[in-house]
């Protein structure tokens, strides 16, 4: 009897550290792009992005979350250590692919940073420089 209810304890103890370990989920992806077809981004921005004059830039931020079914993700954008925007995602699936995306315009230039946000702890951020060389 005192095997059984060790070996109950054992396997109940191996079920709830699977569940918990698939509760905290991961980022699979995260990356800037200037586009997304197809619930796919078509390519990876550097590290530095050009101010184009006359034009407005949009730039998106694609993540592709893993094991976090059930959960709310919040893309937050920052210039220079400046909220500019929060988008919150419910995700619906163990892999979800979300995207975000700002227009940019000369004038918006620095350091901007995006951070994914889930239950109040930042779980990746990406930056990229957007540069004014004229």
């Amino acid at each position: 009897m005192f095997h059984s209810l060790i070996r109950s304890i054992l396997v109940c103890s191996a079920v709830i550290g699977v569940s918990m370990a698939s509760a905290s989920g991961y980022i699979a992806r995260a990356q800037f792009a200037s586009d997304v077809l197809d619930r796919e981004p078509i390519d990876e921005l550097g590290d530095v992005i050009q101010v184009q004059y006359g034009e407005i830039q949009r730039v998106y931020f694609f993540t592709d979350i893993r094991d976090m079914s059930g959960s709310q993700v919040t893309h937050r954008w920052t210039l220079d250590g400046e909220l500019e925007a929060e988008i919150p995602f419910d995700i619906g699936g163990d892999r979800w692919r979300v995207w975000s995306s700002k227009r940019l315009m000369p004038g918006f230039d620095g350091q901007w940073t995006v951070e994914v946000v889930k239950d109040g702890e930042v779980i990746e951020t990406r930056s990229f420089n957007y540069v004014d060389e004229w």
